[in-house]
């Protein structure tokens, strides 16, 4: 019995165990059924109304920078802009819907019925029920609401007007509300402040932070630096990212980019986000050091832009000993900015002004006869050729119809010249820039003597500009004297008429005569570095020799004798340029330039232009560092405007290296 009772109890025990065993079991097959059966559909019918969106998160823009690495010719600034985030308004959108926009609506149904049914005591049922198809766009209506009101009230705060276009509210409705809208762009400090004050807690308004590209110096180098602008996806409501379009931001766009990042956003079938997570981040774009000396290129553009009224010019400052562009400036010139932002018509037509060109880089990206600049390769020619005597007498004949000036008037010609009559040697020739003199020996060199020495100094070549915006200019080739240019051409071209060539490639040519033959390459780049790791990669090598041209050391001497008589010689062409006005005082008193003045003029209905003026030099004199080449058109004399541009170039040069290198003080008694 004992054994049979202490069974029965383990059985109640056992029974007990199972109905435990069973209720958990039963429970697990519930919640399964709920989550698969129940839940499911919900589950499904959610993955059916949710998808993604990948964002692009553009990458900083990269700075150009000058020589010294810390002035920034072209970098970022933050631009403040108020955006409305729609994904938290639905709550104003669903009132606003409800107690607004719907019941309007119905009582304008109802309005409609009695109209076209005039005598009807009550409405049938369904006369004022809103149409299924008329819900969509009554609910876009109440969401144009509620936003249109608050973008007033925030133009009203910060005393802008903010319209919001209804047709663009309906595109960013319905593609875009998964990132914030921007309804206000570039808040000045004044209305920054404000919003802080009384918008920052109103819901759905955020202030948002945008890097835009920026030029702080506005026009310095624009021609240069080029511009960047907007690019990639709907620029209008997607995060900008910039692209180079001309100059260096076209040239090096791939080292400024950087690298976009992405974001993944999850969003609902009404596209409002649900979820975001970054798939990879961004990367700052690389910086591009130049060769660009600021303060020299701020003074060579004013110098030149003051000059004359509405300019057309340029001029390029360059290291003698290694090939460097410390500046390089044309004009008119543009500001850069205009392109980040958008240009008017009116604004466009005036930056294509067929005339005034001031998208086009005059240094480099148009070529111009020489005039009497080019002397300096006539007297190597003469002097290499042995048809040139330095002491030799030259006597200039009178011009019969302007006896104060000479006439060249031989062997058929009747070339004018600015030099008075009388008799030359070469330095007296060289300084007044007698044409006779020049055409005469230039007549005896040949032709085919003058192009080959420009060549050796490869005029009429492209220099391997890196920004690019570089044509070659015409110079034939020594064997195509006789061919594709007449050898009765020798004494035009004697005097710098026939040909064309870059200012860049006159600096280059005035850089060889003053460090002793050496051509460069110019360079405007040096390096790129990264921001984030500091690795500083050379991009183009300091003092890259091109070719190295053989001159005699006493024709060298000579020619650069005679350049120093242009600029100190009293009664020389460029004397007064450097001198103060009734005075034999220097401006640049322990600063010697040597330089040619040069005055090309042009008949050609063709171009825009009547003559070209010039003054090339180099400076100091006894120990040459730069190299300074100014060009204008229609204006006047190389002497009378060209040299005095040069001249406030120098000063400035001087000034910086004062300020740069001080003269240590004297100690006292």
């Amino acid at each position: 019995m004992f054994i049979f009772d202490a069974f029965k109890r383990e059985a109640r025990r056992l029974r007990a165990v199972s109905v435990v065993m069973a209720a958990g079991l039963l429970a697990l097959l519930t919640g399964l059924w709920f989550v698969q059966i129940v839940s499911g559909k919900q589950m499904r019918g959610k993955m059916e109304y949710q998808s993604f969106r990948t964002i692009a998160v553009p990458a900083v823009r990269g700075r150009i920078l000058d020589r010294t690495g810390t002035n920034a010719l072209a970098d970022n600034k933050a631009q403040y802009n108020v955006a409305i985030c729609l994904e938290e308004l639905r709550g104003q959108f669903e009132y606003e819907y409800t107690n607004h926009v719907l019941p309007e609506y119905t009582n304008h149904l109802a309005e409609e019925y009695r109209r076209l049914h005039p005598g009807s005591a009550k409405l049938p049922a369904g006369a004022a029920k809103v149409p299924a198809g008329a819900r969509p766009g009554l609910k876009m209506e109440a969401k144009y609401n509620v936003v249109s009101n608050l973008s007033a009230r925030v133009g009203a705060l910060l005393q802008q007007t903010v319209a919001l276009d209804a047709a663009r509210f309906r595109h960013f409705d319905t593609n875009y509300t998964y990132v914030p809208m921007q309804i206000l762009t570039n808040l000045n400090a004044e209305q920054i402040a404000r919003f802080s004050e009384q918008l920052s807690n109103v819901p759905g308004l955020e202030l948002e932070t945008e890097p835009v590209r920026n030029y702080p110096h506005k026009d310095l180098a624009a021609h240069l630096l080029g511009y960047a602008r907007p690019t990639g996806g709907d620029r209008k409501y997607l995060p900008a990212n910039y692209a180079g379009e001309a100059g260096l931001e076209q040239v090096f766009d791939e080292q400024l980019r950087g690298q976009e990042g992405e974001d993944l956003v999850l969003v609902n079938n009404q596209n409002y986000r649900q979820r975001e997570e970054t798939l990879s981040p961004n990367h700052l774009g690389g910086d591009l050091c130049l060769t660009l000396d600021l303060p020299i290129q701020r003074a060579a553009q004013q110098a030149l832009s003051t000059e004359l009224p509405n300019i057309r010019g340029a001029a390029v400052v360059m290291d003698v000993h290694s090939g460097d562009v410390l500046a390089m400036v044309s004009v008119p010139a543009f500001d850069p900015n205009e392109f980040v932002r958008a240009i008017s018509p009116a604004r466009f037509e005036q930056l294509n002004d067929p005339k005034m060109k001031p998208q086009a880089n005059r240094a480099t990206f148009e070529a111009y006869p020489p005039g009497s600049t080019f002397k300096i390769i006539t007297a190597i020619a003469g002097l290499e050729s042995g048809v040139m005597d330095p002491e030799e007498i030259y006597h200039s004949p009178a011009n019969p119809l302007d006896p104060s000036h000479g006439i060249f008037n031989e062997q058929g010609y009747h070339i004018k010249d600015l030099a008075p009559p009388g008799d030359y040697d070469f330095e007296r020739a060289f300084y007044h820039s007698s044409n006779s003199y020049f055409c005469h020996y230039g007549m005896k060199a040949g032709l085919r003597k003058l192009l080959e020495v420009a060549k050796r100094f490869h005029l009429g070549e492209k220099t391997g500009f890196a920004a690019r915006q570089e044509v070659a200019g015409i110079v034939p080739r020594p064997e195509q004297a006789g061919k594709s240019m007449p050898l009765n051409s020798a004494p035009y071209v004697a005097i710098g008429q026939e040909i064309t060539v870059t200012p860049l490639q006159m600096a280059v040519m005035v850089a060889a005569i003053a460090n002793g033959g050496t051509i460069f390459w110019p360079r405007i780049v040096s390096s790129a570095s990264s921001p984030e790791t500091g690795e500083v990669e050379e991009l183009y090598a300091k003092a890259r020799v091109r070719d190295q041209v053989q001159l005699n050391p006493q024709h060298l001497q000579l020619i650069r004798a005679a350049m120093l008589q242009d600029t100190e010689h009293e009664g020389a062409n460029a004397y007064a340029a450097f001198h103060y006005p009734g005075s034999s005082a220097p401006y640049l008193p322990n600063f010697h330039v040597a330089g040619k003045t040069g005055t090309a003029e042009v008949d050609s209905e063709e171009l825009d232009y009547k003559t070209v003026t010039w003054f090339d030099s180099f400076g100091p004199y006894e120990n040459p560092r730069y190299a300074v080449v100014v060009m204008i058109l229609d204006g006047g004399f190389g002497a009378t405007h060209c040299a005095p541009v040069a001249r406030k170039i120098y000063q400035a040069i001087v000034r910086e290296e004062q300020t740069t290198h001080p003269k240590p003080a004297l100690a006292g008694n």
